[in-house]
């Protein structure tokens, strides 16, 4: 009898464990947080246009699900704006966004270069700024989401050696509401 006591009170306390590691998370248990708005003003539908030519090259489809708790991101090329060498698709992909209780994580995938992981947080001017976490293929990557008074919004794309922090601007995407 003892030893089945004390088997059930083993296993309670490994279940138990996984609950415990759960209750410690420094994230909001609702995402209802002021934090959780700060990357609203991207949701909706977009049309994108490359900054330099004005031309029409992308829809962009921006939504929360989970609760609020997901901003999920589903880009289409209709140009070979980026387009990798030797691949007979435009580039598509998605982005997952969620903010962890410190700073906004946004984990992007893609048909054409693969995967990557970057962390954001506004910056000293109001904008949204993500920095890979991990450099891709040798090289970090800046993205800064500016929302312009008439409700452009414009990302600004850099690229920089990995750990260099010597930035070189690849892409401007001008966001208009497809309405």
């Amino acid at each position: 009898m003892m030893m089945r006591t004390l088997a059930l009170t083993t296993l309670a306390l490994l279940y138990a464990r996984p609950l415990l590691a759960l209750e410690q998370t420094t994230a909001p248990a609702s995402c209802d947080q002021p934090q959780h708005r700060q990357l609203d003003f991207w949701l909706g539908d977009w049309q994108v246009y490359d900054g330099t030519t004005r031309q029409l090259v992308a829809y962009d489809r921006v939504e929360k699900s989970y609760e609020g708790c997901v901003v999920e991101e589903r880009l289409s090329f209709l140009t070979d704006m980026y387009r990798r060498p030797g691949v007979q698709a435009r580039l598509a992909g998605v982005a997952i966004n969620r903010f962890d209780g410190e700073s906004w994580l946004q984990m992007w995938a893609d048909n054409q270069w693969g995967a990557i992981v970057l962390r954001g947080a506004l910056n000293a001017a109001g904008d949204m700024e993500f920095l890979t976490v991990t450099p891709s293929r040798h090289r970090d990557v800046k993205l800064i989401y500016h929302m312009h008074v008439d409700g452009t919004l414009e990302i600004l794309q850099y690229v920089a050696p990995a750990g260099s922090g010597k930035w070189t601007q690849y892409g401007d995407l001008l966001y208009r509401r497809n309405r």
